[in-house]
């Protein structure tokens, strides 16, 4: 999987913290990034995101509201 490695660093060293999806993809990208990289960048680490938390690797607390919320995911130890 292409950014597993970004995310497992980026988590794993800071196995406590909660992250929104948006710092996931700005620590990844490295740049700015045009609206479609980044959306195309966010699709393929909501793929890893699902596998890894699949395996076990991380925990995904769901948005608190329908529209307008965002999932945190957090390493776990």
């Amino acid at each position: 999987m292409k950014y597993a490695q970004e995310i497992i660093d980026l988590m794993g060293a800071y196995p406590g913290r909660a992250f929104r999806m948006r710092e996931i993809v700005k620590y990844v990208a490295g740049k700015t990034l045009s609206s479609e990289e980044r959306h195309r960048v966010r699709m393929q680490l909501a793929h890893v995101m699902r596998e890894l938390e699949t395996m076990g690797c991380i925990f995904r607390r769901p948005s608190a509201s329908k529209r307008g919320g965002y999932a945190l995911y957090r390493w776990r130890s």
